[in-house]
């Protein structure tokens, strides 16, 4: 189940994930998906982005493991906050972003966002949602950001389950070692 909510939500199409940042005369830096937009004198100058890489800040202390929450038959979920507001999000070694639904990003008050559409394929089918950049998520003792995420509505069999907001993806895993000892019933996040 898991595996094909992963696949339906963050199966973001090859050309979308092609962002590319340039700057104007007046020092004014743009963003876009599409390099024919670019002004033909700036062009040469034009950077394409990759996927964001998570970026972690380490907390004063050591970079302790955080416990997340494992629950027999249930997702692992970790506990995080965008702009101060506690959220809570899946686990997902199987999606390559990040997806939090719109009502979360609302609710931190980042609503006005610039966002761009993107086409999400999925074994389900083809859906719509927004990538939308976010200044900074703080997850298990790092802050991240910022950081591209996709916002897109969370299927109903997810939203009614323990308020889950979202799903972590490997754009911010790969900024930790996550342990899973299902023997043990623990599971930890680590900031590298």
């Amino acid at each position: 189940m898991l595996l094909v909510l992963a696949t339906c939500c963050c199966s973001v199409a090859a050309s979308a994930a092609e962002l590319y940042r340039w700057t104007d005369a007046q020092g004014t830096e743009h963003y876009t998906a599409d390099l024919a937009s670019i002004p033909p004198a700036f062009r040469d100058s034009a950077t394409l982005l990759n996927a964001p890489q998570a970026r972690p800040i380490p907390p004063p202390a050591a970079n302790e493991p955080v416990a997340l929450k494992l629950t027999p038959g249930a997702p692992v979920t970790v506990e995080a906050r965008l702009n101060g507001v506690a959220l809570t999000l899946i686990v997902d070694t199987g999606a390559d972003r990040t997806v939090i639904s719109p009502e979360v990003i609302e609710r931190a008050g980042l609503a006005g966002a610039p966002a761009r559409p993107v086409q999400v394929i999925g074994v389900t089918g083809t859906s719509t949602a927004s990538l939308v950049t976010l200044p900074l998520l703080d997850v298990a003792g790092a802050r991240i950001g910022p950081i591209v995420v996709v916002a897109h509505a969370l299927p109903s069999t997810l939203r009614g389950q323990d308020g889950v907001d979202g799903l972590l993806g490997r754009d911010v895993l790969d900024a930790f070692t996550l342990t899973v000892d299902t023997a043990s019933g623990r599971a930890t996040l680590t900031p590298r």
